[in-house]
């Protein structure tokens, strides 16, 4: 009976390795980690042209412990954009009930009302060390097509900070 041979090779083996040391960053404040914003009720009748916009409903994102080498933060938010238009966050049917409506998306919008892009960076936001840090977003719907039928207008949407 035949054994197969093994060997060893004197050609060492080499192995590279990479990753990056990060400053500590900032804690989320615990109660911001699961939001369930009511944007509001409104009339289809609000949206009569592609583009018409309901009131703003408060996003904050408050954070503590936030280290001496963090000058600021931006914030991408993803969730699956508007058919219709790809800036918005889609509405999706969270009830199952099948009465959703449709016509309109989620638009973000920044601490000083420019619109944030799903799925994208918005613009830097201060911060300072320590706590009691926020940072302010709003979000209201978008007509992106007419009609505006009526229905459910529920959303899910993520996001991820990056420091600076």
């Amino acid at each position: 009976m035949m054994m197969p041979v093994a060997y060893a090779s004197d050609n060492g083996v080499e192995i590279d390795m990479s990753g990056t040391v990060i400053a500590s960053t900032c804690d989320v404040e615990t109660a911001d980690t699961l939001q369930t914003i009511f944007i509001g009720n409104f009339a289809s009748t609000l949206f009569t042209t592609v583009g018409d916009v309901s009131p703003t409903a408060d996003l904050l994102i408050r954070l503590n412990n936030c280290s001496s080498g963090i000058s600021g933060a931006t914030v991408t938010f993803s969730g699956t954009p508007d058919n219709d238009n790809n800036k918005l966050l889609a509405l999706s049917d969270t009830s199952e009930s099948g009465g959703m409506a449709t016509g309109v998306g989620v638009e973000i919008l920044d601490a000083n009302k420019n619109s944030v892009a799903i799925n994208a960076d918005s613009e830097s936001q201060p911060l300072k060390e320590g706590d009691n840090n926020t940072l302010t977003f709003f979000l209201r719907y978008k007509a992106t097509k007419i009609p505006v039928t009526a229905g459910n207008a529920s959303s899910v949407m993520y996001f991820d900070l990056s420091y600076q």
